[in-house]
């Protein structure tokens, strides 16, 4: 199999960078959010916005070596500084590329555009993404699950969670994306990081389990991710109860 980076971002709406874009300094964040994410319905504060108005909170990855080995699982926080996150993704991102496949779930249309575009506004360079095939949808450079999982908009694109069903992985265990907001404000960054590291390893299993039937790995590779992910997780269990949780769900 071709080596793999899988990743996962969480991001919390950024209203500074709304009003930048408004040129408007005096507006609350959440008149400022109004602006450029109108209110949907019912109790939403404000849309979804467009990446740039998402903050990066935690990145998390998955490498996989050719023969399936898992040589990381971790979050590159915990820690606040939007800037560094970044700039650890791209330190490692670029050693690897242009021979690693990017795995991603649904980020085509949200995690990569948000790590490119806060990364201009940091003055971080995307040029290892932006070289050879990574933008080439139906290459498979970067493998959006996702996107594959809908035959590429063919269908009703499914939610992570609802593909772990599909395969028997575990999906979200008591925390979901909406929540991020609130541990991010109550400063609990390993609650996020935990939380991100767990949607990577789910993405990794959905890699692998659909992968020996993609071709993205062999059965014996399959199996190889499986265990590793298993020691992975449980070298981080005693940071944050939620890797026990996932592993113990992993049966």
């Amino acid at each position: 199999m071709r080596p793999a980076l899988i990743v996962d971002v969480e991001t919390v709406v950024d209203a500074d960078m709304a009003r930048r874009v408004l040129g408007q300094s005096d507006l609350g964040d959440d008149a400022a959010l109004a602006l450029v994410a109108p209110p949907r319905a019912g109790d939403d504060v404000h849309g979804f916005p467009k990446p740039l108005y998402h903050m990066v909170v935690e990145i998390s990855v998955c490498a996989l070596a050719g023969d399936g080995t898992v040589e990381a699982l971790r979050p590159l926080g915990p820690q606040p500084e939007e800037r560094a996150l970044l700039h650890g993704f791209w330190s490692g991102f670029g050693r690897r590329a242009p021979g690693v496949r990017l795995v991603t779930y649904n980020g085509r249309r949200f995690d990569v555009p948000v790590i490119v575009q806060r990364s201009l506004l940091h003055g971080l360079s995307p040029a290892a993404l932006w070289r050879d095939d990574y933008r080439h949808r139906f290459r498979d450079s970067h493998l959006d699950v996702m996107d594959v999982l809908s035959d590429y908009g063919g269908s009703p694109a499914l939610s992570q969670h609802e593909a772990a069903a599909l395969v028997g992985a575990p999906g979200k265990l008591g925390v979901a994306g909406d929540d991020v907001r609130q541990l991010h404000a109550e400063g609990r960054h390993e609650d996020i990081a935990a939380y991100c590291t767990c949607d990577v390893a789910t993405l990794t299993l959905l890699f692998a389990r659909l992968g020996a039937h993609a071709g993205w790995c062999s059965a014996s590779e399959r199996e190889g991710i499986e265990q590793g992910l298993r020691d992975a997780l449980a070298a981080l269990a005693d940071r944050h109860a939620l890797y026990g949780r996932f592993l113990d769900a992993m049966g």
